[in-house]
């Protein structure tokens, strides 16, 4: 199956599926379900606190601030940054070798299950790979149309993302469940 999915991510098969709101949470609704657990410090400032933990500051209705505070980083940033990379490499693929590849569209699944599980509401899985595919489809629309050399910055990221040594970090990044933040990704 892991095979197949992967097959799919480089080989685009999965076609342009739409996706409307991505591994993006739906910060109000989390605000309505947990409305009995909203600290309210000051008037007009709202405070909830998820596990992880994550916390969440509105004003006047708007979130301001999302901190994740796990100590191991935004997990929506961790698949922002494996999205690019996984684009800038199905279009230019013969800058990895297969084991690369797949080694690191294996991040990227768990990047993508690991969100799709996180975010609120949780995505079913065939809403996840969507969501998947419209962010690839978009990095790869906004990536320059000219592969460059083995030794451009991007490749040896890329190299870098399909070692024993990365996996063991996002497999610490995605070991703490909590909502996959994504912004600000430095």
């Amino acid at each position: 199956m892991a095979g197949v999915l992967c097959g799919m991510l480089w080989c685009g098969l999965a076609g342009p599926l739409r996706a409307e709101r991505g591994f993006a949470p739906e910060l109000d609704a989390l605000f309505e379900k947990h409305a009995a657990e909203i600290a309210t410090p000051s008037p007009g400032t709202q405070v909830l606190e998820l596990p992880g933990p994550v916390i969440l500051t509105r004003r006047s209705g708007a979130v301001v601030r999302a901190e994740d505070q796990s100590g191991y980083g935004r997990a929506g940033c961790a698949l922002q940054r494996l999205v690019e990379i996984t684009a800038a490499v199905q279009l230019c693929p013969e800058l990895l070798s297969a084991a690369e590849r797949d080694r690191l569209a294996t991040l990227l699944m768990r990047a993508a299950a690991f969100a799709g599980r996180n975010t609120y509401p949780p995505l079913p899985e065939e809403a996840r790979r969507a969501a998947l595919m419209t962010e690839l489809a978009a990095a790869r629309q906004a990536q320059p149309g000219v592969c460059p050399t083995p030794e451009a910055d991007w490749v040896r990221f890329a190299r870098s993302l399909a070692t024993d040594g990365a996996a063991r970090r996002f497999e610490r990044i995605f070991s703490v469940p909590r909502l996959p933040l994504a912004q600000p990704c430095p």
